[in-house]
């Protein structure tokens, strides 16, 4: 079973340092405990090493973009049902519905509103 602590980790990932460090501290602000990745590869290794609450990606990172890291990370043990939220600079719906095709739980735009992710977050529990 997992702790408190694993059971309300949210794993960042933007290939963007700014981008991952003040959202973990808004995520930090409210209780939560982030984890961080910079590409696909590094989530896909966070992962493996400990499976958290949910997963903020964005979509387009070098390397491995978040379509590729979200169809593997479906495929590990227990990540069939964990929330992944993509994280995309488009707003339009054909983003929105090209990443739940790929396997996203839900899709969130840039600039974030914050309130509206904490919510869906806060549901989660």
């Amino acid at each position: 079973m997992a702790s408190a602590k694993q059971a309300q980790q949210v794993l960042v990932v933007d290939d963007n340092l700014d981008v991952v460090e003040s959202l973990s501290a808004l995520l930090q602000c409210h209780g939560y405990d982030t984890a961080a990745a910079h590409n696909g590869y590094e989530a896909c290794d966070a992962v493996r090493e400990a499976l958290p609450r949910a997963i903020i990606m964005d979509l387009g990172m070098p390397w491995m973009d978040g379509f590729g890291a979200v169809r593997a990370i479906r495929r590990m043990p227990g990540a069939k049902q964990l929330p992944i939220i993509a994280l995309t600079g488009s707003a339009d719906q054909d983003s929105a519905r090209k990443a739940v095709a790929a396997g996203f739980s839900q899709h969130f735009s840039k600039p974030l509103n914050f309130d509206h992710l904490n919510q869906y977050l806060s549901s989660l529990a």
